[in-house]
């Protein structure tokens, strides 16, 4: 048989396998996104105060404020997306400085904090008071999960020292 023939069969041959096989355009069964006993792979298991906060000094009517960014990582380490309630505290010196709740549970509160190129939610929060140079900041962060996940997190960050 030559071989254009041969090639011709050949495709013939794996498209009725492909289709008796009863292919459809989803593959697997759902699986419960939410809740108790939620079984997403892909959810959210640990939580991170992100590197990529940032001081942000006085400026104009502006005041000192913390660009805080938040992670979440799957079991696999990957950042993921997480559902729940987010509460943010900034503490210097002992004393809360500055402070956010966030709802993640929604669409609203994934479109308003997602960073998708950071892959991390991103909160400016507006400080009551500007540390002193090189000064050290503690973010705090707590999220109690849709599933009933509940973690924790922290990161000291230093105050610059110079203007830019």
């Amino acid at each position: 048989m030559p071989r254009p023939a041969r090639r011709a069969l050949a495709a013939a041959v794996f498209m009725a396998a492909f289709t008796a096989a009863g292919c459809t355009d989803r593959a697997g069964r759902d699986v419960a996104t939410a809740g108790a006993g939620a079984t997403w792979r892909w959810r959210a298991e640990r939580m991170e105060v992100s590197a990529l906060t940032t001081p942000l000094r006085r400026a104009g009517d502006r005041p000192a404020s913390l660009d805080v960014r938040i992670e979440f990582f799957d079991s696999e380490r990957d950042e993921t997306k997480a559902l729940g309630e987010l509460r943010i505290t900034v503490l210097f010196d002992g004393n809360e400085v500055g402070r956010q709740s966030a709802d993640l549970a929604g669409v609203g509160g994934h479109a308003r904090a997602w960073d998708s190129v950071t892959e991390t939610y991103s909160f400016r929060l507006p400080l009551s008071v500007e540390p002193p140079p090189g000064r050290t900041l503690v973010v705090q962060a707590t999220f109690d999960g849709v599933d009933g996940a509940r973690m924790t997190a922290s990161r000291e960050v230093r105050w610059p020292e110079t203007a830019k």
